[in-house]
């Protein structure tokens, strides 16, 4: 390139308005529809997956979805644990993060807590366990991912490096636009942030079918009613009763019965109690004490085929 050829440029640059020319090119978020129902598909997802990791219900939706700018988004996410990504297919690095909440609230849960501590703030190092459990929950999130952008664009996000300590120039020395997907989680009483950010770079060549009005299920799908229904069936309170075998009497032992009298049940520590909700057996338990108070420990999930035989069995005995 010529010294005269350069000067020119250098000059056209400078003048007003022409660097708008030169920026590089910005998604409009309210026109990749495909692009919402993936993240809604994938909200939907971590809440099934997360019950092989914890026991507890946990439910997950998309708060945010807007673009940015690089260091101005890292800034408001720096006390949190990022695994940083690299797609090979869109040249790109991705981060999926999780804030200090998100990680004591889920290690609180799957370790026998009951929400009634409130999470650890005071600023201090992530401990071993933490990062565990972080990297745990990306190797939950990044596969879900991969999996439903895989009919828009394959990719693999391969794990690069787990950071601890985020600053604004994680992502490179350079301000870069994004695309910030915030996601709020919640179990128990408790809850945090997971946050995912993609520079618009990697999407913007794929976003012809992000604007696609197609979705990966039926278009009579609102997600909006589909998040509340997912919110309503995990929050949802049922009654379980605990049905223990007791002696067998007579009717007219039955009416003999007074105020204060004891009946002992044919139960011991070691016996199996079913636990019922609204008549069906769910669970088999065993007799416990919690805090002074008489409790059932579950044992295992009742095995509804089983059961089915055992009652086949016993109703044709009877005829």
């Amino acid at each position: 390139m010529t010294e005269g050829m350069t000067e020119s440029m250098e000059s056209i640059a400078t003048r007003p308005g022409t660097e708008k020319l030169l920026e590089a090119p910005k998604l409009a978020l309210d026109r990749l529809p495909v692009l919402t129902n993936i993240l809604e598909r994938l909200v939907a997802t971590c809440a099934e997956r997360f019950r092989e990791y914890c026991t507890i219900p946990c439910s997950f939706f998309v708060n945010q979805l807007e673009a940015g700018n690089s260091w101005d988004v890292l800034e408001s996410y720096e006390d949190s644990i990022a695994g940083i990504y690299y797609a090979r297919s869109w040249d790109a690095q991705v981060l999926v993060g999780l804030d200090r909440r998100f990680i004591f609230s889920l290690i609180d849960a799957a370790y026998g807590g009951d929400g009634s501590t409130q999470p650890f703030e005071t600023d201090r190092p992530f401990t071993p366990l933490e990062l565990r459990v972080a990297r745990s929950v990306f190797g939950i999130v990044t596969p879900a991912f991969e999996e439903l952008l895989h009919p828009i664009s394959p990719v693999t996000f391969d794990l690069e490096k787990v950071e601890s300590k985020l600053d604004f120039q994680i992502l490179g020395p350079s301000e870069i636009p994004v695309v910030v997907v915030q996601i709020l989680f919640q179990v128990l009483d408790n809850g945090g942030r997971m946050f995912m950010i993609i520079p618009q770079s990697a999407l913007y060549p794929i976003r012809k079918k992000l604007e696609r009005g197609r979705s990966f299920e039926s278009t009579s799908v609102d997600p909006d009613w589909a998040r509340k229904m997912q919110d309503g069936l995990v929050s949802a309170s049922v009654t379980l009763e605990g049905v223990l075998d007791g002696p067998s009497i007579t009717l007219d032992e039955i009416t003999e019965l007074r105020e204060g009298q004891i009946i002992r049940l044919e139960a011991d520590p070691q016996s199996l109690i079913a636990v019922e909700c609204e008549g069906e057996r769910v669970f088999w338990c065993r007799l416990a004490q919690s805090k002074g108070h008489f409790a059932l420990v579950i044992d295992s999930p009742v095995d509804r085929q089983k059961e089915f035989m055992s009652d086949l069995i016993v109703s044709s005995q009877t005829r």
